[in-house]
């Protein structure tokens, strides 16, 4: 595991050293979902390209879903990813 350490600044921002935004293929605009797991910060790229995203809602029930609504499904999604707890292995998150 590569750990990189970087410095909050007096606006609170940090910057992602360049060498994990290239191993995450993060590029300007990207989003990214900020997560608290038992006291730990987790960081998860919201990069997901919709053609990966073919068949994930299924058929709505009650017709197409809007962009708020698939907005919300990929940030479930994405945030279940995270806090996947099935796996009894420990969490590589934060060293």
């Amino acid at each position: 595991m590569k750990v990189w350490e970087s410095v909050l600044s007096a606006k609170g921002q940090v910057t992602i050293p360049k060498e994990m935004r290239e191993a995450l293929n993060l590029r300007t605009g990207d989003q990214l979902i900020y997560s608290l797991v038992d006291g730990e910060i987790v960081v998860t790229p919201k990069n997901i390209d919709f053609k990966d995203l073919a068949g994930f809602l299924g058929d709505p029930p009650n017709g197409p879903a809007t962009l708020d609504e698939i907005d919300a499904a990929v940030m479930q999604a994405a945030g279940d990813s995270v806090l996947d707890t099935d796996d009894s292995s420990n969490s590589d998150v934060a060293a």
